[in-house]
């Protein structure tokens, strides 16, 4: 199972992703508000692997974050819809300072291949993707949030730590 370590957001922001969530879900559309366990919120994955081994804990102070346009990334199974995260230079600096810190991980969340995103779904076709590009349109431009949480997710015991909680 998948590793990570994850930045979650206020409540303002946590609200505006989940609402994207809720309207791909209205429309039918495959989305992550399907899945309803506490370790399901809105995060951007800072590291993922099938192993990831914590040496330590990174310096972490919350900072703003906004989030983009939304973007797919191809997969057998249909693809991925995201927001892009604009990648500052405050969550540049804190992915190499979790890289330091942990060994492992995929070789594309690792500094120098990192696409900085939020999911929305993860099985999109090709012919939802209007519809699923509609709904979010509608909703209107999301809010500047915090970035307040770090936490590692164990996808073996399906647990989450929190290194950092607001």
């Amino acid at each position: 199972m998948v590793h990570s370590v994850d930045l979650t957001f206020d409540d303002e922001l946590d609200e505006a992703v989940r609402a994207r969530w809720r309207a791909l879900s209205d429309l039918g559309l495959p989305s992550l508000s399907t899945h309803q366990g506490a370790s399901n919120r809105p995060h951007i994955t800072l590291l993922a692997g099938e192993t990831l081994d914590l040496h330590g804990r990174p310096v972490f102070e919350p900072f703003t974050v906004r989030l983009g346009a939304p973007l797919t990334f191809p997969r057998r199974s249909g693809a991925v819809l995201a927001l892009g995260v604009v990648p500052t230079l405050e969550l540049l600096a804190l992915h190499h300072r979790v890289a330091a810190v942990v060994e492992g991980g995929f070789d594309h969340t690792r500094p120098g291949a990192w696409t900085p995103h939020v999911t929305l779904s993860r099985r999109i076709v090709a012919e939802q993707t209007g519809a699923a590009l509609e709904a979010l349109a509608s909703l209107g431009p999301l809010p500047d949030g915090e970035v307040l949480g770090l936490r590692f997710w164990n996808g073996d015991t399906r647990t989450v730590t929190e290194l950092l909680a607001p």
